[in-house]
This record gives structure tokens, C-alpha cells and sequence, in this order.
């Protein structure tokens, strides 16, 4: 009897350990839910600024040409944009908070829509959705370094057909200079399609619900709160605020881990009574059979969550409940896993160069063969290449190698001043660029300053055949817009100026290497290539 006793103590004072461990789950559960509702955000900000802080939207703002303004709303603004930028509403305000221009349409089901939150005499508490402090009159002409210091906002907001996310920036020329002219808005419609994506970068389930009136009273949890569960649940709710910091709806995650499975049930009971006749034969059993695959259990766990090490717990045991605890638990970290996986595919900057990774730029290369075909926005994709690298790093070796791709990755990353442009990593020594619809004189001063400044930099090179220091080679397609139908995959765009980037790069080696070769491509070039 006192073998049995023993036994159960121990049990149960493992259960506590397991139970806190799974809690933790559920605490990262949350966290993950909170980080996709801000990288759900994220693609509508990025847009709202492009379209913001553009030459066109600037002059549209500026002009009185009513033809020239019609011809803007409705060539920027045309029902594919919806559909591809995944946005249901485009709101122009000017420096008095008027409404100047406004378009709603539903991108999942083609249904216009007609938003009234706008009016700001019937919802004063709208008013800000402008990223300015004040209005400006007249317009205020502001000091801006960099596209993060551009005043802009984001947020939930009310509307007649529910929450969305909104992003607002202030509207400026491309090079962020000129007096404020307004400020442009975008939303998306929190709705089921919503929820539903968000379901996926969280794995758990995911609903939204109203509120109860203890939670319009406040009683609820911010959704961005650091307040952590402290018992094992079924689900967690979270609230989202709305632009004037009321409490407007709640998610709802369902957590996988609802309950902890029992480790003694009454047969165990009975069989620890029956073997308790049997005091040193049943100790010896019951601690090889019981006692300690339930200690290992738990000190696998404990290891595990001071280590922050996910692995699967391995479960060959002769008891039921053992193996149904291990098995549930193996579950959770499959889930855990697959968020990590999932998160870590956010990542889109290259660890060496601290500079966007190739994953960046193909989605940022996508936006601009989108609008490319759709709305003959032209673009300049770029392929520089480090020359005679291989006998830097053959002399050299690799580690001066990493540090000459470093400093490479930054002269280059100099001449990029607009948010839409990029540079990134393609891959080895390769880096790759993009420039929106710039003109061939701009252009070519930037490539002669990233080829100068290779030059200031001076990095010895001391096997290269082409100069004393490092020196790179450029190969520049230009995709010019010329009013051309494209009827292909906006794809073949994005294949076929890479190619003839490529291309112009060989030539520029051929050449003699440390400058640039530069090729123009149409539409219709590239469908005729295809």
C-alpha cells in the first residue's frame, strides 16, 4: 500500500509541470495571433504609400484641369486595382479634411460599396484618419529625410459594412519634398475572407464576434496586450479597438489545447490496489513500468521549455494515459512548429547584408509587372554583379569576403531614397535592383555614383584584373510602357526583364567589366519573345 501512495504522489505532483507547459502554448498562440494581424496590415500600408507619396497623385491634388483629375481617378483607380491590391476603399481628402475623391468596391465579390464613415459632421471622430497633427493652411511644406518619416497612420475603423483596416499618408512628390497637398486613405474590409487568411498564419481557429457589454465597457484584453493566460482554456478573446479608441469587435482564438488528458483513470487505481499486496515486487514494477516513463515524461518537457528547443516527445509506453499525454502534447508542438515555419516565412531580409533577400524582391518585381501591364507604369530592373570575386575570396578568404559584400551591399543601398525602389541580395555576390519609372538621365547619375563610389570605397583587390580595388559590373533592362494590350501572365514580364538583365550584364563583363550595359524592352518586345 504505501509502494501505491508513492506512486500517486508523484503522479500528480508531475501533472502541474505538464499543465504550465501547455499554458505556454497557449500564450504563444496569442502572441502569433497579434503578429499576423500586423503583418495583415503591413501589404496595405505599403500600397496607401506608394500611391501617397507619388508624382501623379501630387499633381492630381494640385491641378484644376477637372478632365485631368477624371482621367487620374479613373485610370489609377479602375476595378482590377481593387482586385490585385486586395483593398475595398480609396478616399482622397485635401488639407481641410474635404472629401476630394472616394471609390468603394468589395475585391472578393465585385459589389460596389458606398461608405459613409467620410462624413466627418455625422462621425467628428474620423477626423483621425489624417496622419497630420493640424490642418495646414496653407499648405506647409515639411523637412523629410527618409519614407519613415512621412506622416502616415493605421488602424481599425467603423464602416455600415463592418470593421476594416485602414492605412492614411500624407500626400507628397515622389521625393518627398513640396507643400502638403492632403492625405490619401485605403481600407480593407475585416470580413470572413479576412478571418479566414488569418486563420491560416495562425493555424488555431480563428472568429470574430461582438462584443458583450461588459467588453464595450472595457472589461476585455487588447489584442496587442503582454497579459498572459494563466490556466489551460479552450479559446482566448482578444479586443480590437476602434479609430477613436472605443472597443468594436472581439477574435476569438480557438487554442489547440483545450484540456489536459488524465494520467490515472480507476483501472490504474485498481491495479495499483491489486499490486500493492506484492510491496517490493510492485515498487519494482510500478517504477519501471509507470513512475519513470511519467518522470521522463516530465523532465523531457521541463528540458524542453528551458532549452526553447521544439521536438516530439518519443511515447513508447505500455500505459494508455501516457501515451495519450504524450501524443497531445507532440500535437501542440506540431502546431508550434508550423507557426514558427510560418513566421520565419515573413522574413524577408538576407542576414549577411541586413538588405531585402531575394524573396522580397520577387514579390516587390511582382507589384511592378501588375502595374506595368495594367496601368503602363514603367520599370528598371538592375543586375549588378561583384567582379573576379571568386579570386577575392580564393586570396582573401571567405570571412573578408562576407565583410566585402557588406560594405559592397551598402554603396549600392545609398542611391535608393523612394520606399517603392529596392536593392536586394539575389544570391552569392549577385545584388539586384528596382527603379519605378525613372527617367534615362536620373538613371544613368546613379549608376555612374554606385560605379564612383566602389571607387571612394577603395577596398583592395589584389588579384582583380580589372582595378587595385573591388569593382562591380551592372546590366540594366529598362521595361518602357507604350499603351501596349498585354494579353500574357504579368510573370513573363518579370522573366523576361531578368533575362535581359542578365544579358546586359555579360556584355558589360565582355566589355571590360567595372561599368554598366543598359537594353530597353516594350510590351509587345516581350510578348513577341514569349
Amino acid at each position: 500500500m504505501f509502494a501505491s501512495a508513492v506512486f500517486a504522489f508523484r503522479i500528480w505532483v508531475q501533472l502541474p509541470i505538464i499543465e504550465k507547459s501547455l499554458v505556454k502554448v497557449s500564450a504563444q498562440e496569442l502572441t502569433a495571433l497579434n503578429f499576423a494581424f500586423k503583418q495583415m496590415s503591413k501589404p496595405l500600408h505599403t500600397i496607401n504609400y506608394d500611391y501617397a507619396v507619388w508624382d501623379r497623385t501630387y499633381s492630381y491634388m494640385k491641378s484644376s484641369n477637372m478632365s485631368a483629375k477624371r482621367f487620374y481617378e479613373q485610370h489609377e483607380y479602375p476595378d482590377d486595382t481593387f482586385k490585385s491590391l486586395k483593398v475595398d476603399g480609396v478616399f482622397v481628402f485635401n488639407n481641410e479634411n474635404k472629401l476630394v475623391f472616394s471609390k468603394g468596391f468589395n475585391h472578393d465579390n465585385d459589389h460596389r460599396l458606398i461608405f459613409t464613415f467620410t462624413d466627418f459632421k455625422q462621425y467628428p471622430q474620423n477626423k483621425a484618419l489624417s496622419p497630420q497633427k493640424k490642418v495646414a493652411l496653407p499648405p506647409i511644406e515639411p523637412q523629410i529625410e527618409s519614407p519613415s518619416d512621412v506622416p502616415s497612420k493605421t488602424g481599425v475603423i467603423a464602416t455600415q459594412y463592418g470593421p476594416a483596416l485602414f492605412s492614411s499618408t500624407t500626400i507628397l512628390q515622389s521625393n518627398r519634398t513640396g507643400p502638403i497637398m492632403g492625405y490619401l486613405v485605403f481600407i480593407r474590409l475585416i470580413d470572413k475572407n479576412f478571418i479566414d487568411e488569418l486563420s491560416q498564419y495562425t493555424v488555431a481557429g480563428v472568429t470574430m464576434s461582438s462584443l458583450t457589454q461588459d467588453e464595450q465597457n472595457g472589461s476585455g484584453i487588447n489584442l496587442d496586450s503582454n497579459v498572459a493566460p494563466t490556466k489551460l482554456t479552450a479559446s482566448s478573446t482578444r479586443i480590437v479597438h476602434n479609430i477613436d479608441g472605443k472597443p468594436l469587435f472581439k477574435l476569438v482564438l480557438n487554442h489547440t489545447n483545450t484540456s489536459l488528458p488524465p494520467l490515472i483513470d480507476s483501472s490504474v487505481i485498481i491495479l495499483l490496489a491489486e499490486l500493492s499486496t506484492l510491496l517490493l515486487l510492485g515498487y519494482l514494477l510500478y517504477s519501471y513500468f509507470l513512475v519513470n516513463p511519467v518522470r521522463k515524461l516530465a523532465v523531457d518537457i521541463e528540458e524542453m521549455d528551458k532549452s526553447r528547443e521544439i521536438k516530439k516527445l518519443q511515447y513508447s509506453y505500455r500505459i494508455s494515459e501516457l501515451v495519450k499525454v504524450a501524443t497531445h502534447f507532440n500535437a501542440l508542438m506540431g502546431t508550434i512548429q508550423e507557426q514558427t515555419k510560418q513566421l520565419n516565412e515573413q522574413a524577408y531580409i538576407d542576414k549577411l547584408t541586413n538588405i531585402p533577400n531575394r524573396r522580397s524582391f520577387e514579390q516587390r518585381l511582382e507589384t511592378y509587372c501588375q502595374l506595368l501591364a495594367r496601368q503602363q507604369i514603367g520599370f528598371t530592373l538592375i543586375i549588378a554583379d561583384v567582379d573576379h570575386f571568386k579570386e577575392y575570396n580564393d586570396n582573401l578568404g571567405h570571412l573578408a569576403g562576407d565583410e566585402a559584400l557588406m560594405k559592397v551591399a551598402q554603396v549600392l543601398t545609398q542611391q535608393f531614397y523612394r520606399a517603392e525602389d529596392i536593392c536586394a541580395r539575389f544570391g552569392g555576390e549577385e545584388f539586384i535592383m528596382l527603379f519605378r519609372d525613372i527617367p534615362e538621365q536620373p538613371l544613368c547619375h546613379k549608376l555612374e555614383a554606385m560605379i564612383n563610389g566602389f571607387k571612394e570605397l577603395n577596398l583592395p583587390h589584389p588579384t582583380s584584373k580589372t582595378a587595385k580595388y573591388v569593382t562591380v559590373s551592372f546590366g540594366v533592362c529598362t521595361i518602357t510602357a507604350n499603351d501596349y494590350a498585354f494579353k500574357s501572365e504579368s510573370s513573363v514580364i518579370a522573366r523576361q526583364a531578368i533575362l535581359a538583365a542578365d544579358k546586359a550584364l555579360y556584355h558589360a563583363k565582355a566589355s571590360g567589366r567595372n561599368r554598366f550595359s543598359k537594353t530597353i524592352m516594350t510590351l509587345e518586345q516581350i510578348e513577341q519573345n514569349n
